[in-house]
């Protein structure tokens, strides 16, 4: 490779370093996931800090270094800010690049569409005419199915029938969707509605454009978040943090709701 080179990233972590440094972890369209060093990024009236936000996606110019970490030289944001209006919709932006910093290489080429899948992602979790929590899910059921752990959703994972047009259960364990003869199997699974089945397979089939035309009821976006939260747990092999937090406002909104119809 040669010595610098341009590519488009997306910053998926950053942690301060020294006085006025930063180390970024970046996804990249055709590097995959880097670690950029951006120097005096911290200093007032530094020109690459509106290019290197969290999630901020950019056209940037990376040079080698003397150590492992790439250096950024210079960085240009692609398309508008990505500001989000609530606590929530951070939240939910941030669940989908710790997922993407947690199970993708470094250094390593990506899947052509993993790029562009995350991207969507971050601008679904920002846009306010859409669900952040849609935006989430389908990144992470996406992502999953990625790892190569896709669930059974038209046959029951346990006895291979096929699934009648109702209600059924989805076991992380199980591998996939449980008819009512086998759903005793996991008294932990999530009971899913035919609405949520249906959801769960436009995902399956990578059909974002339908997805996004879908108008996803309240029960069911809480029951896709139900299923992944259990699917990351499970496959990914660690809580994400993003997701506690997620979970903490919650718990933070329920209780303003409380207070506000019983004061007292």
């Amino acid at each position: 490779m040669s010595r610098g080179y341009v590519d488009e990233g997306i910053v998926l972590r950053r942690v301060d370093y020294g006085d006025s440094d930063r180390v970024l972890t970046v996804l990249t369209r055709q590097h995959g996931k880097l670690g950029v060093m951006v120097r005096g990024v911290r200093r007032p009236g530094s020109r690459l800090a509106p290019h290197t936000d969290l999630f901020a996606r950019s056209t940037m110019q990376l040079a080698r270094g003397r150590g492992a970490l790439l250096v950024l030289a210079q960085a240009q944001r692609v398309g508008a800010a990505t500001t989000f209006d609530d606590a929530r919709r951070a939240a939910c932006a941030a669940i989908c690049a710790e997922l993407a910093d947690a199970v993708l290489e470094g250094d390593h080429p990506l899947e052509e569409d993993i790029f562009a899948l995350l991207a969507g992602a971050l601008e679904g979790c920002a846009e306010p005419r859409r669900d952040a929590r849609a935006a989430m899910a389908w990144f992470a059921r996406s992502m999953i199915d990625r790892l190569g752990y896709a669930p059974q959703l038209v046959m029951c994972a346990s006895c291979s029938e096929r699934l009648a047009e109702r209600a059924a259960l989805f076991s992380t364990e199980g591998g996939g969707l449980l008819c009512t003869r086998c759903a005793s199997a996991d008294p932990g699974g999530v009971s899913c509605s035919v609405a949520t089945i249906k959801v769960l397979r436009v995902i399956a089939a990578r059909d974002v454009e339908l997805f996004w035309r879908l108008r996803l009821r309240e029960d069911t976006l809480e029951t896709l978040e139900a299923v992944v939260e259990r699917e990351l747990a499970h496959h990914v092999g660690r809580r994400l943090r993003s997701l506690a937090v997620l979970r903490s406002l919650d718990v933070h909104r329920a209780a303003m709701a409380v207070a506000s119809v019983d004061p007292g």
